[in-house]
This record gives C-alpha cells, structure tokens and sequence, in this order.
C-alpha cells in the first residue's frame, strides 16, 4: 500500500514516540476498548501509514483517509479525538527528520492531515445517519407494537369484564358509575342500565358509607394505593350482600380521575368460613366440641366459675371398645359413639358443663359446679350407670363403661394444659386398678408418675449416650461358697437421680417397648463378657440373663441368642436365661416356643420369681424343659415358720422332678443356712457381693 520507510534508529524512535504521546492523549480524552500497549501497538501502525504518506505524495490522501477510517473504527469518534489526533500528528510530522524535502514537508503534512479529517467527517456523517434510519425503524415499529397491544388489551379487559365474576365498575371523582360490568349487576341484583348513573354510596350499607367515602375520597384525589376492605351492598331487595370492595385509582393524561372498583361476593366464602370454624372446634362425627374448644372453654371457666364451688373435669376413657370394633365393625363403634356422645350430654344436661371428644374412643366433659351439682362420686356413678344400659347397634344389644380421671376444684390460676395432663394422669392410674375404675388427680403422685414417664421417655438417649452398663452379680454354691455363675443386670447412672437399679430399668424398657433392642444389648455383652472369662481365666463361668415377658416373646429371640454365642464364642451351655412363669402360659405361646428352642439348643431355661403356686408348678412340671427355679426370699417365709415349712414341702417336689433351685436375694447367714436345708443348690443377693464389673466375680 505505501512505500516502506528508512529503518534509520533516529526515524524509528521519533516515530514510537509520537505513537505513544498520541496513545496518551487519546486514551485521556475518549474511551478505547483497549490496553495502552494494545492502543500504542495499533497506533504505531497509523504513524507509519502517515509518515508514509508525507514521504510519499501519490500517497499521501489515500494514507490519510485510512489512518480517519482507523481512528472511527478504534471508537475515536468524539469531537475531542479528532482534535487530539490532529494536533498531535501535524506537530509529530512536521518534526519527524527526512520525511520529504524541506520546501514540500508543510504542503504534504497539510494534504495527509485534511485527508484524514475529512474521511473522519464522512465516516461520523454516515454513522449518524444509520443511527437515525434504525431508530426510525425502531421507533415505527415500536409504535405499531404498542398500537396492537393497547387494542388487545382492550378487548382482553372487555372480555374479562363481561366474563369474570368480580363485579368490575369505573366511577367518576363523585362516585357516580360511569360503567359497570354484568357481575356487578347480578351482585346487586340490578340490571346494568340501572347501575348506570348510579351513586356507588347507594349501592352501600348506611352503616358503612361514611367509611367508604373516606376511602374513595383517598383514591380520587392524588392516592396512589388501592383499598381493600369487606363491604355490605344492598340487594334490589333490600337484602345485604357481603363482598371485598377494591378501590383503585385510574389516573388520565387528559380529564378529570377515575376510580376503579372491583366488587368480589364473599357471601358463600363468609358461610363457608363459619362451617369451617365450626369443624375446627368440633368432631365431625359425635358434633362434640374437640379438644381444642374445650380447652378455650376450661380457660374461661377458671376465671368466671364461683371461688366457693370451682370446675371439676372428668377424662374418660371407654373400656373394651377396641372389642366392638374389632368384633363387630368400624360402623357399629361409630354408632357406639354416637350414642356415648349423647348420655354424656344428658348426664350433665342440668348443669352449665361442656362434653368433648378428644379421639377415638376418649371424652371429656367440664362441669362449673353450683351448689345442686352432684358430688364427684354421684357424678362418677351416674355416668357409669347410664352408659352401662344396654342398646342396640349393628343389629346387637350392646353396652359400655368407662374408666374416669377426675381433676375436682383446680386452684383458679392454674395451666388448663396442666389440668388436662393431670386428668390423663389420673385417667392413667384409674385403668392401672382394671375397668370402669376412677381416680382423682393427686399432685404428689403426678409428680412421681411425670418423673417416671420422664425417665421412659429418655431412656433411649441414655442408653445411646452411655448412661446405661452391665453389672455382674456372683450366683454363689451353698455347699462351698465357690461362684458358680454371674447374673448380667442393668444400672442407670443417672446425671441427677443417681444409679438407678436392674428392676427399675427393665419396668421402664419394657413399659416404652425398649426392652427388645436393650435386651439384645445385653445379652450380647454378658456373652461376650463370658468369653473374655474363658479366654483371660481359662474358666467357664457361665452367665445369666433374666428375661422380661415381652422379651421372652420376641419372634427374634431365638436367632438373636444363637447370634450372640456365634460372635462371642461361647457354648450354649455358658449361657442361663430366667424367664416369668406368666410368659410360659401365654395365650399364643411364643415365648414356650422361644424358650423350648434354646433348650433343645443347650441354653439353661431358668424360672423367674417362682411362687410355689399349685399353678406355678403345674406350668413348671408340663412345660418348657426348666433347669432351674429361683426363689425370692420372702418376709414371712423365716426360718422355723409354718409358711417356712409349707414352702419346703413345695421345693422338695420340684427337686424331685430334677429341676434345680437358686435363692435370690439372701441377705444373712441364717437364710443361707435354711436355703442349703431345704435344697438350694446357688444362692445370690447382698450377703455375697453387690453387683459390679466384671472383676467382683473374678477377685
């Protein structure tokens, strides 16, 4: 394109220097989408095409109007980067050595300098007219886009107004409707001719019109938010019509404001919210008020009732009613219900009392007693009789009772949470007595059932958290004093309560259905501990595991005991389970089955708290092959009694049908000495060593 220009080193500095100090002032003046090294890089160029020029004069236009191309195309468009770039150029030019001879130097930087402005003019020129043709376009199509959608909009707003159910109106700065849609009209029962005109302040409840003026007043006159608030129109008739009144202002570029005023019928939704309301507080079945009414009721009732006669709450609980239904069906327990439901109701029809139904098959009722009402025992017995006769349901003549808590003049500042836990505690204790039993709320003894049940509840986190071991207590032979075996038990080392003993933690493991996985636990350890005895003592040590009924009868025992001797490497015969004489007799006998397993296995079946019972040794002498029986010494069985006597006779029969005997709990060496009399082969209890680890059966 140009004639290539001397590579003197004076020339080629002179000509980096003017790209850079045009690099400079450029980036100063204008923004450049590039790095200063970028921009003097490309600049340089346009210096070389320039000097180029001026070396050359066929050149030096066609040098000009490239580097004015250039400069457009580096975004140098603005008014000030031409300036710069000319300015700075000539001056370069003019000073750069040997470019052209001395007489022609001025006239060819002039030539290439106004070459490049005026290719920088046309380039800005069309530039600016492109830029003007497109926004033309833009804006013409623009303007066709917003005239299709206003025509759209309006026919979406006219079909929505004709079709929605909201009644839809536009109301002038006075209230009058300037036009009104068909759901209004039919909210109002008035045709759309009529509302036309019409005042919007008389189409309102007189009640209500001075509070809606001032809301239109808002909107009309510069509000910028909507309104929204329940109304009551008038109907044609004169009835009321409930809705949601919206108001809205509508501001217009020309004319006076418009209001705009959406009518929503709420009449169905407020009859429909008042049959909720009423589900929500009552059971649908019986129509009772549910446990939350009667709980809003019972706090009323504590601060209106008369200080000198207070409340009392009966908690009730049907006994057997899980036989109806499972005998005679889900509808025939309904019915039962039902009928509960009302002879509760007429028991008390004469008193001011609520009855509930708390679920199934539990109700309540809250009596605020007077001077006439019936004192607790009368109230009890009444209930009791009453629902005690007879009816027919599901084609059978059936009846029910009711076991009862009762919570009798509560103290007026009290919790009714608190009043309902302690009637369900009550509740609780009166079913611990059997059937159609009642029981009145004790505070001491909530206390100690709360703790109890606080236990249950936490047991599992204790166990998880390493609260619960496994002590070992020494079975002893009464010939010798040698120890014969080790019994496995439990010990809770509770943060607060202390250490907690075997039997307290098996009744509260077996009463939250613990027992099952607690019990696996342990078993696995004693027999893991056995093995430990036989690898570190070289001693047999047999263990012993006491098993609760519901263990006993674990469909998984079996495979669970065998599991524990596989992993710990102990014979069967290292391993003694006791059992309650109760779980031999079970009505479906899975813990025999259980039981009569492991000892065909080898595992030594012992009997638990054995009464010598003509019962008990019936089911001993028939059943499960037993090793032994173990005996708790009782008060009255002392040495040189006549129950004494009479329970040595029992023992001897069970010796002679080759079944062992161990005595448990023997305190002093005279019952040790009467034990090893009348036959006892081991004995344990506090006389030997009280439960510990592993090293009290080995030291």
């Amino acid at each position: 394109m140009t004639a290539p220009l001397p590579r003197d080193a004076d020339g080629l500095r002179a000509r980096a220097k003017l790209a850079r100090k045009w690099a400079y002032l450029l980036s100063s003046r204008t923004f450049v989408p590039l790095t200063n090294a970028e921009l003097e890089r490309q600049l340089l160029g346009l210096v070389e095409r320039l000097c180029a020029g001026v070396a050359t004069e066929s050149l030096g236009r066609r040098a000009g109007r490239e580097v004015g191309d250039a400069l457009v195309d580096l975004n140098c468009t603005t008014a000030d980067a031409l300036q710069v770039s000319v300015e700075v150029v000539s001056k370069g030019l003019l000073g750069m050595p040997a470019l052209a001879p001395p007489d022609k130097v001025r006239e060819r930087v002039v030539d290439v300098i106004a070459s490049l402005a005026a290719r920088y003019v046309d380039r800005i020129r069309a530039s600016v007219l492109a830029q003007q043709e497109q926004l033309g376009r833009s804006l013409y199509k623009a303007m066709r886009e917003a005239q299709v959608e206003l025509q759209y909009s309006e026919s979406r707003f006219e079909l929505l107004e004709h079709h929605l159910s909201t009644g839809i109106a536009t109301a002038d700065p006075d209230g009058r409707l300037v036009r009104a849609n068909g759901a209004l009209a039919r909210i109002v029962d008035r045709t759309p001719a009529e509302l036309a005109g019409m005042s919007l302040f008389d189409l309102v409840h007189p009640d209500e019109r001075a509070a809606l003026r001032a809301d239109f007043a808002e909107s009309a006159d510069g509000g910028t938010a909507s309104t929204t608030q329940p109304r009551q129109l008038l109907r044609g008739d004169g009835e009321p019509a409930w809705v949601v009144l919206t108001l809205s202002p509508r501001r217009r570029l020309e004319g006076a404001a418009r209001v705009i005023v959406l009518a929503e019928d709420a009449t169905d939704v407020n009859l429909l919210q008042g049959q909720l309301n009423h589900q929500a507080l009552h059971d649908v079945l019986t129509r009772l008020p549910n446990r939350q009414y009667f709980t809003s009721r019972l706090e009323q009732a504590l601060r209106t009732a008369d200080p000198g006669t207070g409340v009392s709450v009966f908690h009730l609980d049907l006994d057997g009613f899980s036989r109806i239904t499972g005998g005679l069906g889900r509808e025939v327990g309904d019915h039962v219900l039902k009928i509960v439901a009302g002879r509760l109701a007429a028991v008390v029809a004469e008193e001011n009392a609520m009855v509930a139904r708390f679920g199934h098959d539990e109700f309540a009722i809250l009596v605020e007693n007077t001077r006439t009402t019936p004192d607790v025992v009368t109230m009890v017995r009444r209930i009791n009789d009453l629902l005690s006769a007879p009816f027919h349901a599901g084609g059978e003549r059936v009846a029910v009772s009711a076991t009862i808590g009762v919570v009798h003049r509560p103290p007026r500042d009290s919790a009714p949470a608190e009043l309902l836990d302690s009637a369900d505690l009550a509740l609780r204790r009166a079913k611990g007595h059997g059937r159609r039993q009642w029981e009145l709320a004790d505070r001491a003894q909530d206390g100690r059932d709360r703790r109890t049940f606080s236990l249950a509840a936490t047991m599992p986190g204790a166990w998880e958290n390493g609260e619960l071991r496994v002590l070992y207590r020494p079975v002893v032979r009464l010939a010798d004093g040698t120890v014969e075996s080790a019994e496995a038990v439990l010990r809770w080392d509770h943060p607060t309560l202390g250490a907690l003993p075997h039997e307290q933690c098996l009744a509260l493991a077996e009463d939250t259905g613990l027992i099952v996985p607690l019990g696996t636990w342990a078993l696995r350890v004693a027999c893991e501990q056995a093995g430990s005895w036989r690898r570190e003592s070289d001693r047999a040590l047999p263990v012993r595991w006491a098993l609760t009924a519901g263990q006993a009868a674990d469909p998984d025992l079996h495979g669970v005991v065998r599991e524990a001797l596989s992993d710990s490497g102990v014979p069967a015969s290292s391993l003694r389970l006791g059992t309650p004489v109760r779980a031999l007799c079970g009505e479906r006998g899975e813990a025999a089955d259980n039981l009569g397993y492991l000892a065909e296995d080898g595992v030594g079946i012992e009997v638990e708290n054995f009464t010598a019972a003509p019962d008990d040794l019936v089911r001993l002498l028939d059943g499960v092959p037993v090793r032994a029986v173990r005996v708790v010494q009782s008060p009255a069985a002392r040495p040189g009694s006549a129950v004494a006597r009479a329970l040595a006779g029992v023992l001897e029969v069970v010796r002679d049908a080759g079944v062992g005997l161990t005595a448990a709990g023997v305190t002093t060496p005279e019952q040790a000495r009467w034990w090893r009399e009348v036959g006892a082969d081991t004995a344990s209890g506090p006389l030997y060593a009280p439960a510990g680890p592993p090293d009290v059966i080995t030291r």
